[in-house]
């Protein structure tokens, strides 16, 4: 391994000094990205890479650029995505929920890159167009400002299958690899102009819990006895939870529709989180086969190679898993950048997001930029030699959120040490201030202590978006969407609405529910 680094050190420092220089048909670079799902940029750089062994993106840090604070523009799967292809905000786009996202001929980077002459292909989970998901993941969104708590989604669980020696737990991703390496070898090889390549993977989300039916959501961290031995459990923390007084009430909200507002042993939330990070190391290995494909067939010194992530897993922190959240454990995502004429063994601490890499894919291809994008080019922070840009980099990242598990349109604005929540209208509900150097858990809200900062950062958010329009407009959206899909159902509703992912705690109480429902139509709640 250490000859395979020193030789592609020296592959990259030959031919950086051409990087982004006058770039021809024929000298611009081959631009990989693989886009993993639900996957913790923290542990990818210390010291969150010291509780699981992730040798490809460790590799990947070494001979490239990491992003330090690097986050989704929504924390939930097809809007992030939206973003990630669009490279504009998801109040732009409208993407509110896993459901309603982009138009199917939307452009993305990828078209660009097709039209300037590149060879593109996009293989595994794409996500990033309307239509989506289940019927219970946009029910549940439209209907989340009614002042009910219903559990969503199963108890998180964990399962160990198959033994030591199982290295391919899921099956799915691993076919897409197996297929993008045989693509590199083969048809790449045989190209004479340079090719883009985006792999989509499902991991490290976890499982659909199939004993809760058709309609579950995903609650199982599955892996196997392989990859465990990949995670320093004695590294694995059991994160502090606030009383649940204490919680603020989006939060609660969020926890108990993820089914953790019960008692959790501290066992088992280590062994929730030991198996996600198993999970991601498995990830970590699909992304080496990508990168020894690469390295196999002579094209990894003359490739931009990125890894990413929609958005994060808080794996129990916070009294949650899953996403839907602007923790840490949610929003952060990971963003590291390797090739020709990047620095490498690089940090940045600046803050950046998804909505970034469109310009910056676009830069690396000597593509111009149309108009109208919310992200800026990364390539000036993280190339060997000087780049001007027209719009430098802010240095702040909005994310948003309007799904499900969230019962209020979500801000969050990340600047400096500072991250601001703030949510609806902005006076409905108390915002969220924490300082991410004096409290990287987020256990201590300081919005109270620091009422000029929040001040501040309200108002620069106020000129990014003007949120409380966003909020009506999502609340709107909401409303009309469920009398349309209630309507459609005609004498079937009831039946059907009670045999959503909700289905345990509907029983218990279905024709208050349902009046609720209906005062909330009629424009009473």
């Amino acid at each position: 391994m250490l000859v395979f680094r020193v030789l592609v050190a020296l592959l990259l420092h030959v031919n950086a000094h051409c990087m982004y220089l006058n770039w021809t048909s024929h000298d611009r670079p081959n631009i990989v990205m693989v886009m993993s799902d639900a996957f913790d940029g923290r542990l990818t750089f210390h010291p969150g890479n010291k509780v699981v062994q992730l040798p490809y993106i460790n590799f990947m840090r070494e001979m490239g650029a990491v992003f330090l604070n690097s986050y989704t523009n929504s924390p939930i799967c097809c809007p992030s995505r939206a973003a990630m292809w669009s490279g504009q905000f998801v109040h732009l786009t409208q993407s509110w929920n896993n459901y309603k996202c982009l138009d199917p001929n939307a452009t993305t980077w990828m078209d660009h890159l097709r039209k300037s002459g590149y060879h593109t292909r996009s293989m595994g989970k794409l996500d990033y167009t309307s239509g989506g998901h289940s019927v219970s993941n946009r029910v549940e969104a439209w209907i989340r400002d009614l002042p009910f708590l219903l559990r969503q989604e199963g108890r998180p669980v964990t399962e160990l299958v198959g033994d030591s020696s199982t290295k391919r737990v899921m099956s799915k991703d691993w076919n897409i690899t197996d297929a993008a390496v045989q693509w590199i070898r083969h048809t790449a090889a045989s190209l004479s102009q340079p090719f883009a390549l985006y792999l989509g993977l499902n991991l490290p989300h976890p499982y659909r819990t199939d004993s809760l039916g058709p309609t579950a959501g995903g609650s199982t961290f599955r892996t196997s006895p392989y990859w465990l031995k990949k995670v320093s459990y004695e590294q694995v923390s059991v994160p502090k939870w606030l009383r649940s007084e204490d919680i603020h009430p989006v939060d609660y909200y969020s926890t108990f529709t993820k089914n953790c507002s019960g008692n959790f042993t501290e066992e088992e939330i280590r062994k929730i989180r030991a198996f996600y990070y198993a999970m991601c190391a498995e990830t970590d290995s699909m992304l080496g086969e990508v990168i020894a494909a690469l390295r196999d067939t002579g094209f990894l010194n003359s490739t931009v190679v990125l890894f990413t992530a929609d958005h994060g897993d808080l794996a129990m922190e916070h009294r949650q898993f899953y996403k839907m959240s602007m923790f840490e454990g949610s929003s952060h995502i990971p963003l590291l950048i390797m090739g020709p004429g990047v620095k490498s063994d690089f940090e940045v601490s600046l803050p950046v997001s998804l909505v970034d890499i469109y310009p910056t894919v676009l830069d690396l291809a000597d593509v111009p930029q149309p108009g109208g994008l919310s992200g800026h080019s990364l390539l000036p922070l993280v190339s060997r030699v000087s780049i001007q840009s027209a719009e430098i980099h802010p240095g702040w990242v909005l994310s948003e959120y309007h799904g499900c598990n969230a019962n209020a349109s979500t801000y969050m604005l990340r600047i400096d040490e500072w991250k601001y929540i703030t949510y609806a209208d902005g006076l409905t509900i108390p915002p969220q201030l924490f300082n991410l150097s004096k409290d990287v858990s987020e256990l201590k809200n300081d919005a109270l202590h620091f009422p000029d900062t929040c001040l501040h950062l309200d108002k620069l958010l106020r000129t990014i978006v003007d949120y409380p329009r966003v909020s009506q407009s999502v609340h709107l959206y909401n409303k009309q969407q469920f009398l349309e899909w209630k309507q459609s159902l005609g004498i079937n509703y009831s039946q059907v609405i009670a045999n959503l992912r909700w289905h345990i705690d509907w029983q218990k109480d279905p024709k208050t529910l349902e009046r609720e429902i209906e005062e909330w139509l009629a424009g009473v709640v």
